[in-house]
């Protein structure tokens, strides 16, 4: 396999640029039998988690081989995507590609072309929009695999202008320029198939998985953390924008006091500008809130909650879930596509509409804050649910669909 070189250590790499740079960690010299480019653009919050589990788990196949392609810039998270899954892929490349739609998406794509005739996959996985719109433009004798992470036509909020155009360009793509689309949750799986209408046979359901995580213990995290060890403490981890609803759970924090509900403490966890996207000011932040910006390996911190609120206005299937299930919490989330039907089959929590009225929402956060039983039950239900959402899982059934679209060209 012929590739350029930099800085190469056994295993490993020195670091990578900003730039469309190739970096090859060592690797056996035999060709492995499936070759990966894996194309995101969004490579942060749980689109990150997803591809640095995916690599960890190629790399444990042995017969794959893991291209990464990754955007310039504030896009790419090196906390998740650090310096330990790089060293397992065989390539790292970083191109300039962009959120928003313009004029250097015509950038993107010819140098997203050049690297892939260069690297010659056969298979290109991109995730989310931007990534899959553009890989999927890429014609070559690659087979193309989309995986969205919520679909952006699930979003209940977006201008109905906005949804044809977006609509149109998924479902165009999916139907004349995809092998297969990977849904990560059966609403999900459904849209694509009944709104966007992409041939039934084009969609396939993967649920995302989460890896054993060693949990922190509870006094240790909540000293860490600065939370008080007597109060029932509601966990928000995520982005902190108008999707996740950060405005929202500040407004079953205000309703908590204004209801005399003293002994709950909100724990906002993630990166983002809070003022901003909670509509309050720096000064006007309620009590009983406490905001504690973004914190590296987030998940082994959950054994300080309590309870886990979801008060997403859409998702696809939020790995936050998986992740709080597997560290027993229960959970109490709005009516989202993945994290609904998981709660709601498994019993690990409370949905409640999906609706800017936050009073359903602060009924349920009080309920399982002044049942302790209730909680203990659901906690118990999510250990042994976990059990059947492992990343092996995710990973093995993603390797099974590359190869037998591989076999569909024999």
């Amino acid at each position: 396999m012929q590739t350029e070189t930099l800085d190469i250590t056994e295993r490993g790499f020195v670091g990578v640029q900003d730039s469309p740079l190739v970096v090859r960690a060592c690797r056996n010299s035999q060709s492995p039998a499936l070759r990966v480019a894996l194309v995101v653009e969004a490579a942060g919050g749980g689109v990150a988690v997803h591809i640095a589990d995916m690599v960890r788990g190629c790399r444990a196949h042995g017969d794959v081989a893991i291209h990464l392609i990754v955007p310039t810039g504030a896009r790419f998270d090196g906390t998740v995507i650090d310096k330990d899954v790089l060293a397992q892929c065989d390539t790292i490349h970083r191109l300039p590609m962009r959120r928003s739609v313009g004029s250097a998406d015509t950038v993107a794509f010819a140098r997203l072309f050049k690297c892939l005739n260069r690297i010659k996959p056969n298979i290109v996985h991109s995730h989310s929009s931007k990534a899959g719109a553009l890989a999927r433009l890429c014609i070559g004798p690659w087979k193309h695999v989309y995986t969205p992470h919520a679909v952006y036509t699930l979003n209940p909020y977006l201008p109905s202008a906005q949804r044809r155009f977006y609509g149109l360009i998924e479902s165009f793509l999916g139907r004349f320029r995809t092998d297969r689309v990977i849904a990560v949750s059966v609403d999900e799986a459904h849209h694509l198939r009944q709104v966007l209408r992409i041939p039934a046979d084009r969609v396939e359901t993967i649920f995302n998985g989460v890896p054993a995580t060693a949990l922190l213990p509870p006094v240790m995290t909540r000293a860490t953390l600065g939370l008080p060890l007597e109060s029932v403490i509601v966990g928000f981890v995520g982005r902190l924008d108008y999707q996740k609803g950060v405005d929202r759970i500040v407004r079953v924090a205000q309703e908590l006091l204004e209801r005399g509900v003293d002994n709950v403490v909100f724990a906002i966890i993630g990166p983002g500008d809070f003022a901003a996207c909670s509509g309050l000011g720096e000064g006007s932040i309620p009590a009983n809130v406490r905001v504690l910006g973004p914190i590296a390996e987030a998940r082994r911190y959950f054994s300080a909650f309590d309870i886990f609120a979801l008060p997403s206005r859409y998702e696809g299937f939020p790995y936050v879930v998986l992740e709080t299930m597997a560290a027993g919490v229960p959970i109490v989330s709005t009516r989202v596509s993945g994290a609904a039907e998981l709660i709601g089959a498994e019993l690990i929590g409370s949905v409640v509409q999906n609706d800017d009225d936050t009073t359903l929402f602060s009924d349920a956060i009080v309920a399982l804050a002044q049942d302790p039983m209730m909680r203990e039950r659901m906690s118990l239900n999510c250990r042994r649910a976990a059990e059947r959402f492992s990343t092996a899982a995710m990973v093995e059934r993603t390797v099974d669909l590359y190869k037998r679209l591989i076999m569909e060209t024999h």
